[in-house]
């Protein structure tokens, strides 16, 4: 079960940003609460750095989700100018941020400017203390100026669209559908498909696959794809896997990530599957242009973070369709 720390900024003497009867740790409390329960809903094991009006120390708050061993931290905050026509929302990861926190930082960004806001800020890079001392990945959300009116406005009437979307995003970087009914997948090449039949010719000759080279696709060719993975990751990477045609948690944790730039069997293999699935690769190894838009294209349609990369949960989505 994955963990997630949500932090709602400030808290008890610390107001945090003030406009007039309005107190930022207030709205950060309720918005933390809220979206914390919609990943309980969702079997998420949520942790809260405060669940009260009450005042906790940064380092405390890292210290918790340290603790708690979290697979994401998410703190919630309010902005606020001196300039009362500043207002959007964006939100922050640590200067030198994993991969992690900035795909779960776009994510959650994504889904809260379909929501509705005035301005998306964008992804920015800071030093706080709380992205700097968690272990976990770590995104900082600043959901609209508590200066502006307007953006109050949109925090109060769309308070559950904002809930929900970063709920929403939290769960897409774990990997977990709830709530979102993923995209029909294109339909796989039909029978007979030349590309497949390079496919399977090429499993035949690289690993000793013994398949029928007749241009259709099925559990016997998908096996022998994710046998062909499996040897990769032990030729390039020692894994020690055994080779046998099975996705599991081993297969997954023993994944390496391709991106834009990489040459070599496993971008092959990466091309053959996407084709396969209905994304229209030419399978050559090496991972260019087209190659990176049809990634992106099959994390979009998959719900998983767009970013690119074919790290474990785009593989596992890939490889396990016709499984």
């Amino acid at each position: 079960m994955a963990t997630v720390v949500l932090d709602a900024g400030h808290g008890g003497y610390d107001y945090g940003a003030v406009n007039g009867a309005r107190f930022e740790k207030d709205d950060n409390l309720r918005m933390a609460l809220a979206v914390g329960e919609l990943l309980r809903k969702c079997g998420v094991n949520v942790v809260y750095t405060r669940t009260a009006d009450v005042f906790i120390p940064l380092s405390e708050r890292s210290r918790i989700s340290n603790a708690a061993r979290a697979n994401l931290f998410v703190s919630i905050h309010r902005n606020a100018s001196t300039n009362v026509a500043a207002n959007g929302v964006e939100n922050w990861v640590f200067t030198s941020p994993s991969q992690m926190a900035v795909n779960a930082a776009n994510a959650i960004l994504n889904r809260i400017v379909a929501a509705g806001v005035q301005s998306n800020r964008g992804v920015r890079n800071g030093n706080f203390s709380v992205l700097r001392e968690t272990a976990a990945p770590a995104v900082l959300i600043e959901l609209g100026f508590i200066s502006n009116e307007q953006d109050n406005v949109l925090f109060d009437t769309r308070f559950n669209s904002y809930a929900d979307a970063i709920a929403k995003g939290i769960t897409s970087v774990l990997g977990i559908t709830c709530g979102e009914q993923p995209p029909l997948p294109p339909p796989p090449p039909p029978a007979g498909d030349a590309t497949i039949r390079s496919i399977q010719e090429t499993l035949n000759s690289r690993y000793n696959a013994g398949l029928t080279v007749d241009g259709s696709w099925g559990p016997q060719s998908n096996r022998a794809l994710i046998r062909g993975f499996q040897t990769e990751l032990n030729r390039n990477f020692n894994a020690g896997l055994a080779v046998d045609g099975v996705w599991g948690p081993r297969t997954r944790a023993a994944t390496r990530s391709v991106r834009r730039g990489d040459r070599g069997n496993i971008v092959y293999i990466l091309q053959a599957a996407l084709y396969v699935n209905g994304f229209q690769t030419i399978p050559d190894g090496i991972f260019g242009p087209h190659t990176d838009v049809m990634v992106r294209n099959f994390q979009r349609e998959r719900g998983l973070a767009v970013d690119g990369i074919a790290g474990p949960n785009t593989f596992e989505r890939l490889l396990t369709r016709f499984a």
